[in-house]
């Protein structure tokens, strides 16, 4: 017996080493060239506004002109303040219990007021609401959960989606009204691997109507209509262009589960779009950056939605491990942190956001 509990524990220390090892000598991104180098614009268009703990916040979910709307954990509580955040209420919204079992852990919530979108990952469904507590539509999907979801008008959605047929994801349209869901047709790459590896960022540029979506692990995106039509195709500045991401055996396809062999290096964050122009929030340093400022601020690379055109890049004041998503809403931006919630006044004749 002792012999044996000998020999697990030398096999698992043995493990540890190996996989401290591993660590220790493997390349990092940031220690070596990445093949590339930023242009670096003046920050001068933000001035704080207010900040506050991220504690129960899920996430930033709307705004009005004069209101910030945030998801918390719990499905029934919007929490909603001004934009020093500061005088904070709660909006109380009536879901059935079912719906609130149905929903646990897995949804995030966007405001469009008066309207409230909550969207159900694994259920799949989307639930509509009124902020002000009228009726509530439920709109189910066909099994397979999705990870991205935009409401485009307040029946009209485009999503992500898992096909369990393909063992992938593709985009969706989605009208809630005439229950019509109509599928993407050669916009998403498709892996097999239940859309893991092509995992990204999906925003709405509001002015244009256009769709981008920026992938995590390459140095790619591209931009697509409400009728999921693509519409240019672009290049961030990094040199990540090949997915390394691959599908671990254990990953039985019959039971619909998906894993990875390993951590796959995430090159680009979070997205924005204003005016035009979409902003990327990169993981890598340039070639000539200093570590110390790549490393305690946020860097945004700016590139034009019409012709994917790089145009620069500027810092963001906050911890770049720390940052979650960033919004502009109503001539400020808001900063959705692990931590905290921080909010700017932005000067939008600033040539930074033009």
């Amino acid at each position: 017996m002792r012999k044996a509990i000998f020999t697990l524990l030398s096999l698992f220390l043995t493990a540890i080493l190996i996989v401290t090892l591993l660590v220790k000598t493997a390349p990092l991104p940031n220690k070596v060239l990445n093949g590339f180098d930023r242009t670096i614009l003046p920050t001068n268009f933000l001035t704080p506004l207010g900040n506050m703990p991220a504690d129960s916040i899920q996430l930033v979910s709307g705004a009005t002109p004069t209101q910030l709307f945030f998801t918390t954990t719990d499905p029934t509580i919007i929490l909603c303040t001004d934009y020093h955040l500061q005088h904070p209420r709660r909006i109380k919204l009536h879901l059935s219990q079912g719906l609130i079992d149905s929903l646990q852990t897995y949804f995030y919530t966007t405001i469009d007021s008066p309207f409230v979108h909550i969207f159900g990952y694994n259920m799949p469904a989307i639930v509509t609401l009124h902020l002000s507590g009228s009726h509530t539509q439920v709109f189910r999907f066909p099994p397979g959960g999705f990870s991205k979801a935009y409401a485009i008008a307040p029946d009209r959605f485009i999503l992500r989606k898992l096909d369990r047929i393909i063992a992938d994801q593709q985009f969706l349209k989605v009208n809630t009204t005439t229950n019509e869901i109509t599928v993407e047709k050669n916009l998403s790459i498709l892996h097999q691997d239940g859309g893991m590896s092509t995992d990204g960022s999906l925003v709405y540029d509001t002015a244009s109507k256009k769709l981008i979506y920026t992938y995590f692990y390459i140095n790619q995106f591209f931009s697509f209509d409400t009728s999921l039509h693509k519409l240019h195709a672009g290049h961030t500045i990094d040199t990540s262009s090949h997915f390394r991401f691959q599908l671990s055996d254990a990953a039985a396809s019959g039971e619909h589960v998906f894993t990875s062999q390993g951590p796959d290096q995430i090159v680009n964050n979070t997205s924005f779009v204003y005016n035009g122009k979409l902003f990327v929030h990169s993981l890598l340093k340039g070639d000539h950056e200093a570590d110390g400022k790549f490393g305690n601020n946020t860097a945004i690379d700016k590139y034009d939605i019409n012709t994917s055109q790089y145009l620069g890049s500027f810092y963001l004041p906050v911890s770049p491990d720390k940052v979650r998503r960033i919004h502009i809403f109503n001539h400020s931006m808001v900063i959705e942190c692990r931590d905290y919630i921080y909010s700017y006044t932005i000067d939008t004749r600033d040539s930074v956001l033009n």
